[in-house]
């Protein structure tokens, strides 16, 4: 199959359809023999907020409230040492950051100092700068590499054209809208939105939506898409996690092993595996095609970002607390192998 955007989805053959929870119902109990190790770096952000790896699963990126965005250079083994602190942003915090698909030294970070950054890591340096209209507080780079989608508290989706970094094109949803991500072809946006619904926009046409489907009783909060194109999945207020068949547009199954709020998630590398975390500091992965629980945790602190290498099964995320003595939260990055 292709990406989310192409075919069935671009002509909206699934509006109405699916509606989450009327399909299989899973409480995410435990199966397969795989073994999750983590492990955990200091010298992180007082409050992390997001992270990201590079196109080669070499580094990764860390923003957080001190404005202040962390390069991570990653080992083979999982360790992480950082390499450079990337200073610019003014008071507000770093609440999205993502990587060039195409080269592995440009990093974008987006602020609620109402910009957007991007940087060369090598250098440590930022090599360009754009205004958006409210604070900035997500991104996500384009899989074909032209473009970034950067989200603001008002709603709006700004597109930032990579060659020249100005904004080339906006999308308006209102106070309501949410997450977002890129199909995996790069041709159509989905939107997460108050009501509980998941719009789709075609891409660079934007527009109305051409395509929309309900997938929560509450607010929608997060949505991703697999690297596949066969599935994306979505997670709300109603502490629920929908997987979607992109092609057929209709609900496979939910997950509901939360109490509260569903604040991020993300398919690994082959789509076969999917992590989510909640407010109420819970982090769980489940095998997308038998549906059952590979892995969970519980936190003292939420976990606010969460990322899969490119290459391989290391999951990182920012958000969780190191140290109960200091308080300081870490870079944790957990390895699932069967």
């Amino acid at each position: 199959k292709g990406g989310v955007g192409v075919p069935s989805l671009r002509r909206g053959q699934g509006v109405g359809r699916g509606r989450a929870g009327q399909e299989s119902m899973t409480m995410a109990s435990s199966s397969a023999p795989f073994e999750y190790k983590a492990r955990r770096f200091a010298g992180a952000h007082a409050r992390g907020i997001c992270v990201g790896w590079d196109k080669l699963g070499q580094r990764i990126a860390t923003g957080g409230a001190d404005s202040v965005a962390c390069v991570w250079k990653v080992g083979a083994g999982g360790e992480a040492k950082q390499e450079t602190k990337l200073k610019g942003h003014k008071a507000g915090g770093i609440h999205g950051c993502c990587w060039d698909p195409n080269n592995a030294n440009l990093l974008a970070t987006a602020s609620s100092d109402r910009s957007v950054r991007l940087w060369d890591v090598r250098s440590g340096t930022s090599v360009g700068k754009v205004s958006t209209s409210g604070k900035a507080l997500r991104a996500a780079w384009r899989p074909r590499g032209d473009a970034i989608a950067i989200g603001d508290d008002k709603g709006q989706v700004s597109f930032v054209d990579v060659k020249t970094f100005q904004v080339s094109s906006e999308l308006t949803r209102g106070a309501g809208a949410a997450g977002f991500c890129w199909d995996a072809a790069g041709d159509a946006l989905l939107v997460a939105n108050g009501t509980g619904h998941i719009e789709v926009f075609d891409y660079p046409a934007l527009g109305e939506p051409i395509n929309e489907v309900k997938s929560h009783m509450g607010e929608a909060v997060c949505v991703a898409a697999d690297p596949t194109g066969q599935r994306f999945a979505t997670g709300g207020s109603d502490a629920i996690v929908s997987l979607w068949d992109a092609e057929a547009m209709c609900c496979e199954r939910s997950f509901a092993k939360f109490d509260s709020t569903v604040t991020s998630l993300a398919f690994d590398s082959s789509g076969d595996c999917l992590a989510y975390a909640s407010e109420d500091g819970c982090i769980a992965i489940v095998n997308v095609g038998t549906g059952g629980l590979v892995h969970e945790e519980v936190a003292r602190q939420p976990a606010r970002g969460l990322a899969w290498s490119p290459r391989g099964r290391w999951l990182a995320c920012v958000g969780l607390v190191g140290d109960a003595r200091d308080g300081r939260e870490v870079l944790t990055i957990g390895h699932l192998s069967s």
